[in-house]
């Protein structure tokens, strides 16, 4: 498929291209959100490209250029309407010669005629709608860039501002589709689950007002030319919301993009800042950008971390072998070793610095991998996520499990709330005085415990009653566990627990899908780097266009930050620090040196395949396309 980038940024030149201009040249003017949007596809010189002479802020004082016309690319609100308004009013000469106006997305009623009545006709030469409102980031992810929807679409301390929220959104959504040439899709949405929450019937909602917003597309587009034959298959748009699935967020996953995410400090998932050192042997800090121009982060970026050390490893030993200025080639070299190799190869710096940003951010997810004890954590996860365990049985020892880690001073209090999470989602509830005991072994803080109990928001059941056809356990016990999977806590000592931890084999192959209409996905919410990766591998798979999107991209931390702060706490006296925007590890005192490790050995799985069936580590492999483990169908 042509990706995201190619298809918005071509809009984008070609509506700068269209304007003929007196002598050709032109000024592009755009404001604070468009120009955003127009950095997610488009670089400075590809504008200038077109015949530009300035690219310029609306929002910022400006020079006049009289004998140029202007391009507004600009956002169809009602501030930045009055300053194109005021570009040709106020200023004597008027700034530009011209204005060409192309809205990012289409202006309420009142804005449009704010413009048509104000801007004098003889400088307004020509407008039309892009239909780019939103942000690219990869070939087919899309986000609207806005965290504060999950506040407003969950939280009740917003619910005045849950409905504009949804118009909003309404909007972005046509702007996806139509800038794919998709405008008609057919809309499938979630529907409300039986909880009784209040936001139970979010997807329905935004569904019939996306409806609404393509039915007036339609009308608009008959009154301005006739509808075109299209042969190619409607388009099919899911609109679904967080609570579909409730396991991802919080779930560790080992690929690469998902993992390095997860646990490092990465910033809006695109900026990694490393420890390089140079040819002299002095070390300094260097930033690397992770998007698609760098070749080796688009084939590893979904691959199980496994595979990518034992990948990285591989091609740089034949780079290596490539070139006869190295002597002393270890074959068996370990990660370290080959960072301090790379710094022996001057002549070819731009390889030599994706080679070091990847071993760099494999080593440290290594690190936190060991320090967080986390082949033990995700084994737990798993068999809460699926319902089993590694060889096909329901987990009978999840609390004997899960208590030393929750003692231990070597996981992070976000990892505890995890598992924490994921053990009451899989009880469908516990009994209070199980909560008090798993929380006094965990010792979380109060907002973490905010944190679980805002998951009723989303319909996740946290406590279990002894009316609700249940009887207390300790009150009343059985002779002889009748399920084999007792509800009380047992406290244990501190101190090491067997764990099983053989491979577990969910992997099923699906039948090819008939037809092949284009599938767009959104979800309110928030979206994960795990999400991400399975619309990736359906579209393999299937052999057709998946793009998928959201609100917003999360990790396991900002989304459990985000949970802390979801209900305001009653108590008007305290105070919640800002939550960071990035994963902070525990002490790795002790596990600084990865020297000669055997990936394999870290990860309880073969290490022969590289197949998405198994890429994704310690989960079930559909576990990133928007299933509850195991026990859920896929919903397209």
């Amino acid at each position: 498929m042509v990706g995201l980038h190619e298809i918005i940024k071509k809009r984008i030149l070609n509506a700068i291209k269209s304007v003929n201009a007196p002598g050709g040249w032109k000024v592009v003017v755009v404001d604070d959100h468009s120009l955003k949007v127009i950095e997610s596809t488009c670089k400075t010189f590809d504008i200038l490209e077109e015949k530009v002479t300035l690219v310029e802020n609306l929002q910022q004082t400006r020079q006049p250029n009289p004998s140029f016309d202007a391009v507004y690319i600009i956002t169809p609100s009602h501030n930045s309407v009055e300053k194109v308004i005021e570009d040709f009013t106020r200023q004597k000469p008027p700034l530009y010669a011209g204005a060409h106006i192309f809205f990012i997305s289409p202006p309420d009623d009142p804005i449009f005629q704010r413009l048509r009545s104000s801007l004098p006709p003889n400088f307004l030469k020509s407008f039309e709608i892009l239909y780019i409102d939103f942000h690219v980031r990869e070939s087919q992810v899309y986000s609207l860039e806005s965290p504060s929807s999950f506040f407003k679409l969950y939280s009740p301390d917003e619910s005045p501002l849950f409905d504009g929220e949804l118009r909003k959104l309404a909007k972005q959504l046509l702007s996806v589709c139509v800038s794919l040439g998709e405008e008609n899709p057919l809309i499938r949405f979630q529907r409300g689950i039986e909880s009784d929450h209040a936001t139970k019937e979010l997807s329905l909602k935004l569904a019939q007002i996306v409806q609404a917003e393509f039915d007036e597309h339609a009308r608009n587009r008959r009154r301005q030319s006739p509808p075109q034959d299209i042969q190619r298959p409607r388009a099919v748009l899911f609109i679904v919301d967080r609570s579909i699935d409730m396991y991802t967020p919080i779930l560790h996953e080992f690929t690469y993009q998902a993992m390095a995410n997860d646990v490092l400090q990465i910033e809006n998932g695109r900026k990694f800042t490393y420890n390089y050192t140079a040819q002299d042997g002095s070390t300094a800090t260097k930033d690397a950008i992770l998007d698609e121009s760098d070749t080796i982060w688009v084939d590893i970026r979904h691959k199980h971390m496994k595979d990518c050390i034992d990948q990285l490893k591989g091609d740089l030993n034949k780079f290596l072998e490539e070139n006869s200025t190295i002597t002393n080639k270890d074959k068996e070299a370990n990660l370290n070793d080959m960072k301090k190799m790379l710094a022996t190869l001057p002549q070819f710096q731009d390889m030599k610095d994706k080679y070091s940003v990847h071993l760099s951010i494999a080593h440290e997810c290594m690190n936190v991998f060991d320090s967080e004890r986390l082949p033990e954590i995700a084994t737990i996860e798993q068999n809460c996520a699926t319902g089993y365990t590694s060889d096909g049985r329901h987990p009978k020892t999840l609390v004997e499990d899960m208590v030393p880690l929750l003692d231990s001073a070597f996981v992070s209090s976000y990892t505890k709330v995890r598992v924490l999470m994921l053990y009451m989602m899989y009880k469908n509830g516990i009994l209070e005085e199980d909560r008090r005991k798993l929380l006094a072994h965990a010792r979380i803080s109060l907002p973490e415990n905010d944190a679980i109990n805002n998951l009723t928001m989303f319909g996740v059941k946290l406590i279990r009653s002894h009316i609700n056809k249940t009887i207390d356990h300790t009150a009343y016990p059985y002779t002889r566990d009748p399920t084999g999977d007792p509800d009380e806590v047992k406290v244990l000592p501190q101190g090491p627990v067997s764990l099983r931890s053989a491979r577990a084999g969910w992997s099923k192959k699906g039948q090819t899908a008939a037809g092949n209409p284009r599938i767009i996905v959104f979800v309110a919410g928030g979206v994960t780097y795990s999400e991400l990766r399975s619309a990736y591998e359906l579209s393999n798979k299937y052999s057709r266009d998946v793009v998928i999107g959201s609100s917003h991209i999360t990790t396991p931390q900002q989304f459990i930050d985000d949970l802390k702060r979801l209900r305001r706490h009653p108590n008007p006296n305290q105070s919640y620090s800002s939550p960071q925007s990035v994963h902070t590890p525990p002490s790795r005192a002790g596990n600084q040196n990865y020297g000669g490790i055997n990936p394999s050995s870290f990860f309880n799985r073969a290490p022969s395949s590289s197949s998405s069936a198994s890429s994704g580590g310690y989960h079930p492999p559909q576990q990133g396309g928007y299933f509850s483990g195991s026990r859920s169908k896929p919903f397209f």
